[in-house]
């Protein structure tokens, strides 16, 4: 495991939180997906935190892609984020429209991320997908408390 001394770059050019900020009015509510290059390093450090989770723009694109055809109208409000040196944690809140049913639709999101010269080297994002999906009404209601119980989707 690298050490954390490593991990930690102080010469910043802004917050990451700020780069993150970016991205996500550019490319989630404004749909500039040809700017999504523009937000990521390809080069990545050699010491990540989870080796073999480079960020991919073009995995980034095609899960754009497939978020836009179900949902419309996004608005991506941080809740809450905490830069550290290059590292940034943040808590968003996603507001959108089913497609489908024209139905609002509210998740929400933690991402982990770390900048290098001003591009995001780093994300590690976790969405709750589980929810996303209940309200576009591709899953039962109270899906979470159903697969808790042990019921099988099937």
């Amino acid at each position: 495991m690298a050490d954390i001394r490593t991990l930690v770059d102080v010469d910043l050019i802004e917050p990451t939180s700020t780069i993150l900020r970016r991205f996500y009015t550019d490319v989630w509510e404004h749909l500039h997906y040809d700017r999504i290059p523009d937000y990521f390093r390809p080069d990545l450090p050699d010491n990540m935190l989870i080796p073999d989770r480079a960020v991919d723009p073009e995995e980034v694109r095609e899960w754009m892609q497939i978020l836009d055809a179900l949902v419309r109208d996004k608005k991506v409000t941080f809740i809450h984020s905490i830069d550290d040196g290059n590292w940034c944690s943040a808590f968003l809140k996603i507001s959108c429209v089913s497609r489908a049913t024209n139905k609002p639709v509210t998740t929400y999101q933690q991402i982990l991320c770390r900048q290098k010269d001003g591009l995001l080297s780093e994300s590690y994002p976790q969405f709750d997908l589980l929810r996303f999906f209940e309200q576009l009404d591709q899953l039962p209601e109270s899906a979470y408390e159903l697969l808790m119980s042990g019921t099988v989707l099937r």
